[in-house]
Parts: structure tokens; sequence; C-alpha cells
């Protein structure tokens, strides 16, 4: 049972953005329109929070209704471009099955993560916005990237209102199973990206450019030349090369005449985003001209492109094998590789121990009862928040939803938010680390699958509100 109620995700913790030394403040405010979102309470109501996690299509097809609750309860899933690249090419397959591809679609839009998602930009908008000053990663690592803020003034207090970025918009699409929408409006365009990527053409140019290298034993090995490639290779042409791989040649001029006003800083420094991608193609390449990675298909471009998002978690969980053997090189060393078999199991079990609760305590919903994992350490998910979120078990920082001054204060500032929306007052306010609040709304189940999410009181009172 899914019953739709609508749910508008506060922050007043937002992280600091790199300011672009050639525009005004007033210009800023209108042209950078990327952001990350880190706060550890973004949401209203206390909702359970959790680390950062991309899942694949793999991955999440592998969970039941039930599990997939519990995932989007106790992590905050980043859900990138490439998942509907995955899922609407399924609409286009002849699959073995008793149902239709719009069926299976359809299924795995209802577990797709609603509560405690976001869309994530699409990689090639990630690095335009470094290329033009407007992204430092280095204050985005672990953190979802979104874009479309428009600044507001509440008083004394600034905010940012973030309206429905195309990623965003088919993120909402796809929840309410208009699939044609969001293949017309933008997986068309992601797709048709990543078609222009052809493995042997990309090869043969990597290669021709880099000069002869001995072939990698091994993966590990293959990453360690194209590191070595990264850091020892003359960067003004390390910059010419990749921005021609990366296919953004018109940006070669602007970015090296700044890269020169800036005393020729190191790649990695100057363009952390821009050098992590290249080192991902060169990786590719090297691999390409052994027998390391068996049967390589255009097909998987999509999973190639799945490692340019990896900046924007904590975890990445996938049951591709390509994914498990590739991945965790790429990582650093405070992200985590889950494999999707291993999370379905866990999740499983969370289900199991949740669903012996007493059906008194099982009314009040997740937000009440499950408002953090068991503090039992053999849930693999209990270890994860220990890992990302340690101040977990300090009970003390734990905040009663029911509580009615709590929630009266929420109702207060939501309507204060909403007016100072209406009001459409502007600040040119251009560090984030100075905004007071952060607002974007979505649409969430009230109830999904066997899990009752809320009080039966919130409820009622989110369907009388809808009405």
């Amino acid at each position: 049972m899914v019953r739709n109620a609508g749910t508008e995700h506060h922050s007043s913790r937002i992280p600091r953005h790199v300011e672009n030394p050639g525009l005004k403040p007033k210009e800023l405010i209108e042209k950078s329109r990327i952001a990350s979102l880190v706060s550890r309470r973004e949401y209203p109501f206390n909702m359970a929070d959790g680390p950062v996690l991309i899942f694949d299509k793999s991955s999440l097809e592998s969970l039941n209704l039930d599990e997939a609750v519990l995932l989007d309860n106790f992590y905050r899933s980043n859900v990138t471009p490439l998942f509907f690249v995955e899922c609407l090419a399924d609409l286009e397959k002849s699959i073995r099955s008793n149902s239709t591809p719009e069926q299976l679609v359809g299924s795995l839009a209802t577990r797709t993560p609603d509560q405690q998602a976001c869309a994530n930009i699409f990689h090639m908008k990630a690095l335009h916005g470094e290329l033009s000053r407007q992204l430092d990663l280095g204050d985005q690592r672990g953190r979802p990237m979104i874009e479309g803020g428009r600044a507001v003034q509440l008083g004394d207090h600034k905010g940012l209102i973030f309206e429905h970025s195309q990623e965003e918009e088919a993120l909402r699409r796809w929840q309410k199973r208009e699939f044609l929408e969001v293949e017309r409006q933008a997986a068309k365009k992601w797709r048709r990206t990543l078609s222009q990527v052809d493995f042997g053409t990309m090869k043969s140019s990597v290669m021709a450019e880099l000069g002869r290298w001995r072939k990698p034993k091994s993966l590990e090995d293959a990453k360690r030349i194209a590191d070595t490639i990264i850091d020892y290779m003359d960067p003004e042409w390390l910059i010419v090369f990749g921005l021609q791989i990366l296919g953004v040649p018109e940006a070669i001029d602007p970015v090296r005449t700044d890269w020169i006003a800036n005393r020729r800083r190191p790649l990695r420094n100057y363009l952390p985003y821009f050098t992590f991608m290249l080192s991902i193609n060169i990786f590719f390449c090297l691999v390409l001209q052994t027998e390391l990675l068996r049967n390589v298909k255009q097909s998987h471009q999509v999973d190639l492109a799945y490692l340019y998002y990896l900046p924007f978690c904590s975890i990445f969980t996938s049951k591709d094998d390509f994914h498990a053997r590739i991945v965790p090189l790429f990582l650093s060393p405070e992200q985590t590789f889950v494999n999707g078999s291993d999370l379905k199991e866990d999740l499983k079990k969370l289900d199991e121990y949740y669903q012996q609760l007493p059906d008194e305590i099982q009314r009040q919903g997740l937000m009440t009862y499950a408002q953090t994992p068991p503090e039992d350490t053999s849930f693999l998910t209990t270890r994860l928040w220990d890992k990302y979120l340690p101040s977990w078990r300090d009970k003390s920082e734990r905040v009663d939803i029911n509580d009615p001054l709590l929630r009266e204060a929420l109702g207060q500032l939501m309507s204060k938010v909403k007016e100072a929306e209406q009001s459409g007052i502007p600040h040119d306010e251009t560090n984030l680390e100075n905004i007071d609040h952060l607002t974007i709304r979505h649409q969430i189940a009230l109830r999904k699958g066997r899990y009752r999410r809320f009080t039966e009181e919130i409820e009622r009172k989110s369907l009388e509100e809808n009405r």
C-alpha cells in the first residue's frame, strides 16, 4: 500500500561554496546553481537520516518492497541520472518474464527511495561546474550534488529554495511512473551523451597520445599506472589531452589560461574532478589492452560512467561484477563499497527484526521506533552508521517527533519559509556557510509496503492538508 503526502524537506546547515572571483556577488547568486547537501539533519520530524549511498539498478532490483523501505529509512540515497538510463532501457527490451517491461520498470519505480532521496546532477554538469570555478570538489566529497537554488530573505535569515532541477524533475516523474516523460525530457539526452563514447576509438586515441606504456598485470596495477600518468605527465599537456578526451575541447583555452594565472597549481588540487574523471578513462583504456576484464561491451558505458559519481557518496552498492572489481580502486579510504547481495541480506535481517515488534509499536511509524538502526553491530547498517555517523548512539541528541512544542515550532518555521518564498525578496549572500535554511520539496509515501512511516496523527493531518 502506498499513500502520498506532501512533505517539505528543510535544512538549517549547508556547505561552504567556492566563489568565482570573476563574478560580482549578485551575478554569483544568479549563475551558480550547484550546491551539496551535507547537513546531519536535513529533514523535518527528525527523519532517520543516514550515510549517503549510491545504488545501481542491479542492487535496487534485488530488494523487495519492504527491504527498499528500510534502505530509504536508514540511508540518504543519491539517485544518479544513470539509474534512469539503465531502467528505462528495459522498456525497449523483450524480457523473459510473466510481467511486461512496463510492469517491471514500474516495480523498480515503487522501490526507488522517495523519503531521503535526491537526484544528483549529470556528471558533465559537475565537470562544467568545476571548469567554470563554481564547484570545488574538495568541499563536496561524499555529498549529493544538486542545482537550482533560489535565494530568498526571511527577516534577518537568508535561505535557498531549490526548485526542481532537470534531475530532480526526472526523479519526481519517475516516482509518478511517468516514464515516457522522463525519457523524453532527460534520459534520452543523457543516453545520447553516453553513446558517444566508443571504447575502441577511445582506447586508440588515448593510447596514441599517451605513448608506450607497459601493459598492466592486474587491475590494481592499471590504477597505479593511471595515477602515475596523472601525477607525472606535463600538466599543461594533460589539460589539453583530458578536455579533448572528456568531450569539452571548447574549455581548453579558458581553463589553461586560468590555470596559468593560478600559478600552475598541481592538477589534483586545481581540477580534482577533472583529474578523477580522466584517471578513470585512462585506467579503462589501459585495461582494454589486456584480458583483465572479459566480455567488455558497449553496454558497459553506463557501468563505467557510474564511477564518475563516486565522489558524491560515502557508500556505493552494486551486485554487478564489473563494479565489484573496479569501484573499490577509485574509492577514498573513507568510502565503502558494499556488495548488493550483502546489503540485501542485511535489509532482510532488519525487516525480520522490525516485523517482530508488537503492533502498538509498529503503529507509531518508522520515524518513531527506527530513527536509528538497532545497536547490535551484527547488522551491516549499524556498522556503517558507526563509521559515518558515530554520534548516533548518543540518545540525548534524539528528538521526539511527537513533541507538540517541536511540531508547533516546525509548523511556524515552515509557514515563514513559505511566506519568504512568496515574497520573492532576494539576498546577495555568496558564502553558503552563512545560509540559514534550505528547502527542498518532495512527495513521499505515508505508508509503503508493510510499513507505516509516521504516527496515525501525522498521517491524518497530512491527508487533511492534501485534500
